[in-house]
């Protein structure tokens, strides 16, 4: 493997991880969204739950809280929707494809039946018998959805002097999994509700997260657009190094990292793609990517800026095969000799720099840019929303452009078109 030291990915200074020795066991596979039969990412996954066990198929515990409840018996029985006792079926099924024995776990969000006899609620994550369901698996599945309702079925209240929450017999299970070698895997809300304090709660509109900012809270509103806001205790703080983003480049989530991350006076954020995976060693701090994108670090250091202007964040780009280990700060680069498969975008003028829908066209301006001689390429927001921003990429003497599509410490600016905004 090629060895590359970028300063940007590195440990969050939030965070300070022990000696090697108390460093805690087992796997966590982060996965961007869009998993559908990805027998890579699934394969990989069942063989970390296969690992720890010495007989039989590995059991894979499967939590689909983050889903919809489902509004009637009809409704979870009906592969054809998507809810939480339907998804859980699913995912049953699908793993079932894959070698492992599916173990659907009933905790839902409502905080009651939604309908006479519905399984799934908040309560059964105290109960006793599911949590036991849980620890008798190998591994851990979290579902998509929203990742607020893990954490509202998950927990139950704070404690006013210490400001910890109280976990559920569900949740402590989960943790025995994990801890004795385990893999928690997780798609999408899976994802997110794996990091610490911070976690995302909204915000999916990226421009309305760009021009007002980050706060604390959750179903926040500003004209009728639901802002950006973040739960300051976080998800369940699996993944210690920085915060954690999905659907990262299809959905046009840099610039939404960007902000969270400076408005919440962190140093780093890392994104994954979708149909991808970045699978985590909690004890030798080694992750790698799996799939068919790639996983950027956004890295704060060194930037600049108030308000909607941040200068000088620093880019980077791991592709599949490519390995960053966090205890050391080192990427290294893969034997990949394809170059990475871009979506199609035709860049002119009139595109919106930071489109939600799947075309990628940051990332396709930044290859593009790190293909070429040229050392800067911009794009703008959307012309119909006000106020436009621009976005600047630049590369120095730091910046590594690889074959593969993979990139290193490009730079990031983002700041108005008309700079008395």
């Amino acid at each position: 493997m090629n060895a590359h030291a970028p300063s940007g990915p590195r440990t969050d200074p939030a965070f300070s991880p022990g000696a090697d020795a108390s460093r805690p066991a087992g796997t966590l596979v982060l996965i961007g969204g869009a998993l559908d039969e990805s027998a890579e990412i699934l394969s990989r996954i069942v063989a970390l739950a296969d690992a720890r066990r010495a007989s039989g198929a590995p059991r894979i515990a499967i939590l689909t809280t983050a889903s919809a409840p489902a509004p009637s018996a009809a409704a979870a029985a009906d592969p054809g929707l998507e809810n939480d006792a339907a998804d859980g079926q699913y995912y049953v099924e699908l793993f079932a494809r894959h070698g492992a024995i599916g173990l659907p776990i009933p905790v839902g969000a409502s905080a009651a039946p939604p309908y006479p006899g519905a399984e799934y609620h908040a309560a059964r994550a105290d109960d006793p018998a599911v949590a036991e369901l849980v620890r008798s698996a190998d591994g851990i599945f979290l579902g998509g959805g929203d990742q607020n309702h893990y954490v509202r079925a998950l927990f139950r209240g704070t404690d006013p002097a210490t400001g910890a929450r109280s976990e559920t017999a569900v949740l402590t299970a989960l943790r025995e999994v994990l801890d004795r070698g385990g893999v928690v895997a997780g798609t999408s809300a899976g994802l997110a509700v794996q990091q610490g304090a911070h976690m995302v709660s909204g915000g999916a509109d990226i421009h309305t997260a760009w021009v007002h900012g980050a706060a604390p809270g959750s179903e926040r509103d500003i004209g009728g657009v639901e802002a950006l806001s973040y739960d300051p205790l976080g998800g369940l703080g699996l993944f210690p190094e920085a915060l954690l983003d999905s659907h990262f480049s299809e959905w046009g989530r840099p610039a939404r990292a960007i902000r969270l991350t400076r408005d919440t006076d962190r140093r780093r954020c890392i994104g994954v793609d979708e149909h991808t995976a970045f699978v985590y060693d909690r004890a030798s701090r080694v992750a790698e990517v799996v799939g068919l994108r790639g996983v950027s670090f956004i890295d704060l250091d060194g930037a600049e800026g108030r308000g909607d202007s941040v200068l000088g964040t620093r880019w980077s780009y791991l592709v599949p095969g490519d390995r960053h280990d966090f205890a050391t700060g080192v990427t290294l680069r893969g034997e990949r000799t394809a170059e990475l498969s871009l979506a199609g975008t035709a860049l002119t003028a009139a595109t919106d720099i930071w489109a939600d829908d799947g075309s990628r066209p940051l990332l396709a301006l930044a290859q593009r840019l790190l293909a070429s001689s040229d050392s800067t390429a911009r794009g703008e927001s959307a012309g119909d929303r006000a106020p436009r921003y621009r976005t600047s990429l630049h590369r120095d003497e730091r910046t590594t452009a690889l074959p593969t599509g993979g990139f290193a410490e490009l730079i990031i600016s983002i700041t108005p078109t008309h700079p008395t905004h």
